[in-house]
């Protein structure tokens, strides 16, 4: 089932956090939303998870609208596994991403999971996911580095300013341009020992 989002805007308070969210996300990828901090990543995973009201838009699951599934279905087809503060990441978010992904949901959308990980750690936990991939669970996980979003994601929505800057396969939402407007620096790409190209910050843009 693809979780799709259609135009979305979402607001906090008066403040307008996003504004027309357009993409189609599909199951058995794992896409990243990357953008820097205050871009909406963490409200737009909730809206994915029926869990944040849109003031305009929609997200649907396999065509019917997030909102209108029921609490168990959405349950059983959707697990969120928030960004934990920092007293409480390193004893309760492994395990609960670990609960989540034995569960088998048709979707895994997990708040910052690679953050507070050590290198080797990090590529662990991104074998895990990729491996959860490749059995047909979508996945969905919020990232503020480009370096760690070309190393896992099939798919990046890139965000800034309020708004979606890019969306599509990594060689092209993690380009210069792009990530220049989303997190003003400038990059430069190298590849990795399996071939993705990373894009790594070498400075401010001017």
């Amino acid at each position: 089932m693809k979780l799709s989002i259609e135009n979305l805007a979402l607001s906090h308070g008066e403040r307008r956090l996003l504004d027309g969210v357009d993409a189609v996300l599909a199951p058995g990828k794992v896409t990243a939303i990357l953008g820097a901090a205050g871009a909406g990543k963490a409200v737009l995973l909730r809206a994915l998870a029926g869990r944040a009201d849109a003031d305009a838009g929609h997200v649907r699951l396999g065509g019917r609208l997030i909102g209108r599934l029921g609490r168990a279905e959405r349950a059983r087809a959707i697990a969120l596994v928030e960004h934990h503060d920092r007293r409480r990441r390193f004893g309760r978010a492994p395990a609960d991403l670990a609960a989540a992904l034995a569960a088998r949901p048709a979707w895994l959308l997990a708040g910052d999971p690679l953050s507070a990980l050590d290198p080797a750690a990090q590529f662990a936990r991104i074998e895990q996911l990729r491996a959860a991939a490749d059995q047909g669970m979508g996945i969905v996980v919020t990232l503020a580095d480009p370096v760690l979003a070309g190393r896992l994601a099939d798919a990046v929505l890139l965000l800034g300013g309020g708004r979606m800057i890019a969306f599509g396969a990594p060689g092209d939402a993690l380009a210069h341009q792009p990530l220049r407007a989303a997190f003003g620096v400038e990059v430069m790409v190298i590849g990795d020992a399996r071939g993705r190209l990373l894009p790594v910050p070498i400075g401010c843009a001017e």
